[in-house]
């Protein structure tokens, strides 16, 4: 990466920018190597790890967790596995796909879209330093990320073609604005469910038929107490210490083998004039054009107005084509090698790149320097108390994974070996807790049938970065029915709902069918203790309308007139009564042109997202494909 750095240049190409180091990152991942390898599909003959399956999976959970508590409703979890996985099968047919078709990435759009990545700079420029450090971290090589990178940005010139094939007829804009901008003119009245709840009557013995009869729903869940032993490395390196003696040699050693990090490079502040060599453009008039701004600088024109005049560099010559400090490495040869030859306030003759011809002014300089000891201190300090801490944490790794297996029916042999405590857990379930057990592989971990059954120990597990842990499950609880007593009250409550809702959507059937029938909508609400609502015009996105009032109205099937009446039970268990008087379709005509211009927009990016799932959907029925679902049961 180094060396392709060097060679590129970057300050004034403009360049797509591909956020894809979460991908990189975040869903193909690094494992710790504790386990032996083990997959979680096998797609087209390639296999895809189940260790970044696992974690994109808890990733998601922990989201949807946030939301709706530790208990997830029925069957959610289920699905949101198998939308990660089949995400992952997803992006492994389009790698296969670009593969098989050709598709390139150049070096020079590939280091372009790493300089670019936010994670990778320093002040806004690209860091080397901060680049080694962050693969580092992950445990990824230069050459390894930058192959997923390659592939990641094939893929995306794969979705690009396809998004950018995508159009939209003057029909199907039409069609589009009159569904999305339609508005129907609508009343309603609400049956508040309060109304009907304080009327409900639940005997003593509803409950207890409703306790005997569904006795399922009044489980406690499956549940273990789990003792664990955790190595962390966050904490192995606050007690980890350094001597000044050792930092000293720590000193010495790095200077001798990386030079380069040693040493604050030499950087020149420039600016440049760009003409471009394009198709309208060829080489001899970019030359004599070049030449001319020479000629007119020459002649005493300040260089930053000539350049804001005349710079086809899109990127600086807004800024009287400032590229702000530069250093070896950040620049194509042929700029680099006429810039770190010019003294402070020359302009160099014309330059050729592979982007045109420069003019480059050199305004100041900066000389490199050896950073001393004392500037480097706190910075070789953290370092070495980072990879000493690293080796101890990879050593009590090892000591807990072989003694952990040596006595797999107690963790307190590793626990005095290696000084750790033994941390418990109680009454974990299959769906989550706080802690370790959010950790979705925790938790398979505990109800496998090695740990759960056998009671042995887990083999380690590297919960995220710096973080393994040995489990083993110290006590079973199976579902077992609550007392009555303990849900009596959610009983009488579920009862109490269930009848006033039926009562409620049969007052609401029957007013609905006297207003079909011609009744007037605001008396018959007085009669009924509801609240009503007269008509008025509202749009798909109206703010002070029921959000189940809105659905029900924009989704009613109406007559020729336009009208309709409809029944919707609320949010809060109430029950609404719609009435559709009219139904005014969207127009083209109304929109204006910016806003026209953003409807073909948004309806070209809808078109390019049902082509690429659809061209997705055609690779999927045609591949092999493998799922390990016992993975993840």
């Amino acid at each position: 990466m180094l060396q392709k750095i060097r060679e590129k240049i970057t300050g004034w190409v403009a360049g797509l920018v591909l956020a894809l180091l979460a991908f990189v990152f975040a869903v193909w991942g690094i494992d710790i190597g504790f386990n032996a390898q083990s997959y979680a599909a096998v797609v087209n003959g390639e296999e895809i790890p189940v260790a970044p399956v696992r974690r994109a999976i808890q990733n998601q959970l922990s989201q949807f967790q946030q939301a709706y508590g530790p208990d997830l409703p029925p069957g959610l979890e289920e699905r949101i596995r198998g939308d990660v996985i089949e995400g992952f099968v997803r992006t492994r047919l389009l790698v296969d796909r670009v593969r098989g078709q050709g598709y390139r990435v150049s070096n020079e759009a590939l280091t372009g879209s790493i300089r670019d990545m936010p994670v990778f700079q320093v002040g806004g420029s690209f860091s080397m330093d901060a680049y080694r450090a962050m693969l580092s971290n992950v445990g990824y090589s230069p050459t390894s990320f930058e192959a997923e990178q390659r592939q990641n940005l094939e893929v995306a010139q794969l979705q690009d073609g396809i998004f950018n094939s995508a159009f939209v007829t003057p029909l199907e804009l039409e069609q589009r604005v009159r569904l999305e901008r339609e508005q129907r003119e609508i009343g309603w009245l609400v049956l508040p469910v309060d109304n009907f709840l304080s009327a409900v009557e639940v005997s003593e013995t509803d409950i207890e038929d409703e306790y005997d009869n569904n006795g399922a729903s009044y489980m406690t869940p499956e549940s273990v107490d789990v003792e664990y032993i955790e190595i962390n490395l966050e904490q192995i390196a606050a007690q980890v210490a350094v001597s000044e003696e050792a930092l000293r040699e720590f000193y010495d050693t790095e200077l001798g083998s990386n030079p380069e990090l040693f040493v604050t490079p030499e950087q020149r502040r420039t600016r440049h004039i760009l003409v471009n060599i394009d198709d309208d453009t060829d080489e001899a008039a970019a030359l004599e054009r070049v030449e001319a701004l020479r000629v007119r600088i020459d002649a005493g024109e300040d260089f930053s107005a000539v350049a804001i005049e005349s710079s086809e560099d899109a990127g600086s010559a807004a800024q009287g084509g400032d590229l702000d400090w530069v250093e070896r490495g950040m620049m194509v040869a042929p700029f680099e090698e006429a810039l770190f030859q010019l003294q402070v306030g020359e302009v160099s003759e014309p330059v050729k790149s592979p982007f045109g011809y420069h003019l480059i002014l050199l305004e100041d300089l900066r000389a490199g320097d050896t950073k001393t000891f004392e500037d480097m201190r706190d910075e070789l300090a953290t370092e070495l108390r980072s990879r000493k801490a690293e080796d101890l944490f990879f050593a009590e790794a090892e000591t807990l994974e072989a003694l952990s297996f040596e006595n797999p029916d107690n963790l307190s042999v590793a626990s005095e070996a290696l000084g750790r405590p033994i941390q418990r857990i109680e009454r974990m379930t299959r769906s989550g807790g706080s802690g370790i057990a959010a950790n979705a592989q925790v938790r398979d971990t505990a109800f496998s049938e090695a740990v759960l059954n056998n009671r042995e120990n887990s083999v380690p597990l590297e919960l995220e970065e710096g973080q393994a842990v040995v489990l083993r499950v110290a006590e079973h609880y199976a579902p077992a029915k609550k007392p009555l007593a303990e849900v009596r009250d959610r009983i009488e409550s579920l009862l109490r709902r269930d009848r006033a809702r039926e009562q409620l959507q049969a007052e609401g059937e029957s007013i609905r069918a006297r207003i079909v029938d011609g009744g007037d909508a605001e008396a018959i609400a007085g009669g009924a203790d509801a609240i009503y609502e007269p008509p008025r015009l509202i749009a798909r996105d109206a703010e002070g309308v029921p959000g189940g009032v809105q659905d029900a109205a924009f989704s009613a099937t109406t007559d020729g007139d336009g009208k309709a009446v409809t029944g919707v039970e609320l949010a809060d268990g109430s029950y609404a009564v719609v009435l559709v008087q009219r139904v005014l379709p969207g127009s083209l005509d109304g929109l204006k042109a910016n806003e026209r211009l953003e409807l073909e927009a948004r309806v070209e990016g809808l078109q390019g997202n049902a082509e690429l799932a659809a061209y997705v959907r055609q690779l999927r029925t045609g591949a092999s494909v493998l799922i390990s679902t016992e993975q993840f049961e």
